[in-house]
């Protein structure tokens, strides 16, 4: 698994060939390699497709305004984080998390 992030990392086009949800799941991987750092690094990316608007919605274009498939992945990952898998010397607080994620 270890490779095959590696490989999508370096490989994949991120600017022009990517979903909302892409990153999530990328960072979903990364958190259960136990590479917190990178799971942050995906998420942050600064691409089109990996862009929220201030309403929290995750634009992808014009016509496609809201992609909740991302929005929902982006709390998966943070709830994940959030529940052990943090960054060293981060702090995260949360509250009635299920204990499954």
């Amino acid at each position: 698994m270890r490779n095959t992030l590696s490989a999508v990392l370096e490989q994949w086009d991120w600017q022009r060939e990517s979903w909302g949800w892409d990153y999530p799941l990328a960072a979903l991987s990364a958190i259960r390699l136990k590479e917190p750092d990178i799971a942050v690094k995906i998420l942050l990316m600064e691409t089109p497709a990996n862009r929220y608007l201030i309403n929290g919605h995750n634009y992808q274009h014009r016509e496609l305004p809201c992609y909740l498939p991302g929005n929902g992945g982006l709390l998966t990952a943070a709830a994940m984080l959030a529940r052990g898998a943090a960054p060293s010397g981060w702090r995260l607080e949360y509250e009635n998390l299920n204990p499954l994620i």
